[in-house]
Parts: structure tokens; sequence; C-alpha cells
């Protein structure tokens, strides 16, 4: 097997390349980004999380950045890029012009929102500060110049200080007050000290501007207003219209495309690169050539099938773009594991409770529609929504259209553009890849199990009304459930439904000290489902059967159930054992429907 090292804990250029991990080159693109005809002041890079967007704002920050100490050194950046053994794309003779111009010509600002998170605003907020802090910690050679005003260098000092020491103590209103104004103010400020200093114009990158935004609407004290005004007026005083003298070009990435006038109000001559727009489609994330590279390097070329079914199937602009993360952690999984099975990989590192809120609203509310919808999606389906245009963040704990919920999916890389899609209006979409089938295997297993109240609650209930015999509301609550219920690619045959109605019943009965039975020999044959209670000295013996998706065919299948249970003689052997009440419930099944027909108390018969 081939020696291939991989660094799959870091997103930092420098690390990768010195560390001698694979890389797979994107340095064509910083000719585009910086020396194309476009007029582009700033950019706006909108990719689902763990794709590349990291790793890519590292590598520019790292080709431009300035030797402070000695601004005319670009020995790092000539190291790094050009005589590294990688014969990376920037280091050609095509590039000379761009490495005269731009490699190691600028101070760079970077700081990234991607931890940015708390339970309530004052938590963010100190988070928000923190990173502040550190930017203030990486330029403090500022504060020793002699070309600083002594005004700035106080007041850079005093920023740095509350940055370090208050950043814990911002429930105090006065000391929340003050953190919020330097968050405002501080990238400008250094900014402005950098173009001061060296004479030269600076470079701003945001990565994941908009996580700050998200976690606040799905915060347990939820703060969405409090955060966007912050954002907003990070975003308005860095790349502000008026014609800042220090600003040469700013470089934002996210994953949600939030209206430019809500977040980038003030901001001056932003381009939104989306997922369909060229040139950069190919920027984030691996093409079917890299990724066949990157097998053939690894010697993984026999599994490019397995990996396509897995990590493939996004569909950014004209290309097929696989997840940069899952191969790269598949990769090195199968070359220092002892696995080389595809597993999910992407699925685990996004916060995916946007999932988890939008079914569970629609379970409470009964959203037939909704769930209908979704579950084609699940089953394989295409389907075609709205795309919306968000002038805020969603706010997911409430209710919120299909279209609304999918389009949020299309941003975080759930669903992709179908094949021929449109990318405006209305649009085709389908589920990427096995990866993302996953996923909602994991969320599955999670809402319709005993870690979901709603759901456990009815589950309880329904255990209940099966070993009480109440027939009808058992038939109701069961169809009710299964409207509710989500299935991934699971066709509706009798397996299907005893799958369902035994993952509800397991549960519950443990938790209520019910025993339960499935497909035990008792009298003639094999019940689906037994249940035993022994404190009231009940037994409910449940046969299914399916029939098709209209109410005589399962009446006719809920019959032929318990003439089965009295053919099989099921209930006998509890009899002869003395249960007082031995109910015999058949149900049919079709679609999203039940019928249950009782056989009422089996014992007293005898």
């Amino acid at each position: 097997m081939k020696d291939v090292k991989f660094n799959t804990g870091s997103e930092d250029f420098e690390e990768i390349i010195n560390g001698g991990a694979y890389y797979v080159d994107k340095t064509a693109y910083l000719k585009t980004l910086f020396m194309s005809s476009s007029d582009d002041k700033n950019s706006l890079f909108i990719r689902p999380r763990r794709f590349g967007k990291t790793l890519n704002l590292s590598m520019i920050k790292e080709f431009c950045k300035l030797n402070y100490q000695n601004p005319q050194d670009k020995s790092y950046q000539q190291k790094l890029f050009v005589d590294n053994g990688r014969s990376l794309a920037v280091a050609g003779d095509d590039y000379r012009e761009l490495r005269e111009k731009v490699m190691g010509e600028f101070p760079v600002i970077s700081i990234s929102f991607k931890t940015v998170e708390g339970t309530c605003f004052q938590q963010a907020v100190a988070q928000l500060v923190y990173k502040i802090g550190m930017l203030y910690g990486e330029f403090d050679f500022l504060t020793r110049s002699s070309i600083q005003s002594s005004d700035d260098i106080e007041k850079y000092i005093d920023n740095k200080k509350f940055c370090i020491l208050q950043k814990d103590e911002l429930y105090e209103p006065q000391n929340l007050s003050k953190a919020i104004s330097i968050l405002g103010t501080a990238i400008p400020q250094i900014g402005a000290m950098l173009y001061k200093e060296f004479g030269r114009k600076v470079i701003v990158i945001i990565d994941e501007y908009d996580v700050p935004l998200q976690k606040a609407v799905t915060a347990k004290n939820p703060y969405y207003d409090d955060m966007l005004g912050i954002i907003r007026t990070i975003s308005g005083n860095t790349f502000k219209k008026d014609n800042l003298t220090w600003l040469y070009k700013g470089i934002v990435s996210g994953c949600l495309r939030i209206a430019h006038q809500s977040v980038f109000t003030d901001a001056n001559n932003f381009t939104t690169y989306g997922m369909s727009d060229e040139p950069f489609t190919q920027f984030f994330g691996f093409t079917k050539d890299e990724t066949r590279k990157l097998l053939d390097d690894c010697e993984l070329s026999d599994k490019e099938s397995d990996v396509k079914e897995w990590y493939d199937g996004y569909r950014f602009g004209k290309n097929h773009i696989f997840c940069p993360w899952s191969l790269i952690c598949y990769c090195n999984k199968a070359l220092h594991g002892d696995n080389n099975k595809p597993q999910p990989f992407w699925v685990n590192t996004s916060g995916n409770d946007l999932i988890n809120l939008f079914i569970q609203n629609n379970m409470e509310s009964h959203d037939a529609e909704n769930l209908s919808r979704l579950q084609q999606i699940l089953d394989g389906e295409t389907v075609n929504i709205t795309l919306q245009e968000f002038t805020t963040y969603p706010d997911i704990r409430d209710r919120v259209s299909f279209d609304v919920f999918m389009t949020l999916m299309l941003h975080t890389g759930y669903v992709t553009y179908a094949e021929n899609s449109d990318y405006a209006g209305e649009v085709a979409i389908r589920i990427p890849n096995q990866e993302v089938l996953s996923c909602f295997r994991a969320k599955q297993k999670f809402l319709y199990g005993e870690n979901n109240p709603y759901w456990f609650n009815q589950a309880m209930t329904l255990v209940d009304l099966l070993l009480e015999n109440r027939s009808l509301e058992a038939q109701e609550l069961i169809t009710s459930m299964l409207m509710s219920f989500l299935s991934v690619r699971n066709t509706r045959s009798e397996f299907y439904y005893h799958g369902f109605l035994a993952g509800v019943l397991g549960f519950a009965c443990a938790a209520k000290g019910v025993e339960f039975l499935e497909e035990i020999e008792k009298g003639s044959g094999f019940p689906d489902i037994v249940l035993k209670r022994d404190s009231t000295d009940t037994v409910t013996v449940l046969e299914l059967k399916k029939g098709n998706n209209d109410r005589l065919s399962r009446i006719d299948s809920a019959n032929n159930a318990v003439d089965q249970i009295i053919k099989q003689k099921y209930a006998e052997p509890y009899i002869k054992e003395q249960y007082s009440k031995v109910y015999g419930l058949g149900i049919g099944f079709g679609g999203k429907d039940c019928v249950v027909k009782s056989l009422g108390n089996m014992a007293e018969k005898r």
C-alpha cells in the first residue's frame, strides 16, 4: 500500500504543505481571484460546510501575507508555494506576474467565526471577543511602532486588554456594550494601522461568517436579532461603501446565502459566488479528475465506484463535485486503518439540528404534506421546490415551509440540484449520495425512538391501547404515527410495517415493563408480535398484513390477519397458561393508513 500522509486534523495550508500531507492543488484560482478583469472589490463564497472553504482561505492568506519584519522578503512564500517539490499550479511560469504583484505583498487580517456559538447572547459575544483578542495579539507589534500615534496605540492596548480580561464578564451591561463596540471597530482599526505602518492596502478574510447567525437561531435562548446587529456592524465597518483607503480586498465565506441587504447592507461592491456561479464552481470540493488522481495515488482506484456512490453527487454549475472532507477521511482510514469500506464522515461534523427541528415540528403539527414530500426525497426521488432568498436566517424552531427548509438543506449540503435543474426560481433537488442518506437514517433512529419525548409518549400510549383492546383508538393512533413516520428508501412491504410497529412497541414496552416478543413459535406458527403484561394478567397477539392503498383492501388484510390468529391457534398457549385476558388483533396496512380488527378476549370464549 502506498505511503500517503493525510492531515485530517488541520485546515491550515502551511501545516499541510510543510507537514508533507496530501494536498489537492487549488492554487490556480489565485490568478482568477486577483488578476482577472473583474472589478470585484469583495467576494463572498457560499458552499456547504466541510467543502474546503477554510483551507482555501488559509491558502489565500499564506500566499498574500506580508513579512511584517522584512516586507521585501518573500522567501516564506517561495518555499511554501514554489520550491516545495509539489509542482503547484501557482509555481508555473504562467503565474509569474501573479507572484510578483500579489505573493507576499499585503498585510492580511484573517478571522474565522466557525466555532462561535452560545446558549445565550453573552456567551456568543464572549467567543467573538476572544477571537478579536487573538487578532490584537497577532498584530501587537503595532503598539511598539514609532509611526503610529500615541492615541491609536493607547486605544489598541485598551481594547486588547479588555478582550483578554473582560471576555467572561459580559453579563454586566456596561461590559457587554463595550464588547459590542470593540467587535464593530476592531478590524478597521487594525486595518488602518497596518496601512499606516507599511503603506500597503490590507486584505481581510472572514471565514464562516454565518455560523453565529445559525447558532443564534437554534440556541436554547435565541438571540438572532442581536447577533445579526453585530455581524452587520462588522461587515459594514470593514467593507463599507465609503472609500476605505486601507482596504485592498475582502474575502468572505459562508454556508447560507442571506440577502445582501440584511448582512452586507453598507458593504461595497460584494460579489456572491454560489454553487452555480463561475468561475469558481470547481474551487471548493474535488472534481472527478481530482478524485480519480487521489484514489490512484492511494492505490485505491478499485474503490472508485464505491466512493462515487458515497461521496459524489453534488452539482456545482456544470460539474459533479465530491465532498473533499469525506474523501480525505476515507482514504486516510483505508490506508492507515483496517477498514476500506465507505462510511459517513461529513455528516458528523456539521450541526444538523435543523433536520431534527423541522421533522419534529411537522410531526407535532401533523403536517402530512411536508412529511410526504420529505419522504419522496428519502425514497430517492427528485422533488421540485421554489428557491427562497432569506432576508434573515429562518427561525427553524417555528414551523417553516417545505421550500424554506429545503433551501436550507441545499445550502448546507443535505440535498443538491438534480440533473438539468435550473439554479434559480423553481429547481429540482435530490439527496446527493449514500453518506447523506446515512445521516437521515441516524436522524430517524433519534426522532423515532425513546430520546424524542413526543414520539415516546405516543408509543407508551399505544402499548396501553393494545393491551386494553381499544382497537379503534389504536387504529387512529397507529395511522397518525404512520403519517409522521419517515423511512429511508424502504419499500412499503409487510416487513416495513412490521419494522415500524416493532420499533415503536419495543422501546415503549421496555419502559413500561411489558414483555415484547417477536415471531416466537406459538400454536401452529409464529405470530408477528406478542405483548405480555403479567401485572394485569393480559396478553395481546398482533398479526400484521399488507394490503393495497385503499380502505377495502386494508379491511380484507385485517380480516386475513385475525383469521390467521384463529387458524394458527396463536392464543392457545396463553389461554392454557390461565391468562384471563388474551386479545387477538389483526392489523391491515396500506400506504400511510391501517385498519385494526379485534377478536376480543379469546380467553372468555373458551
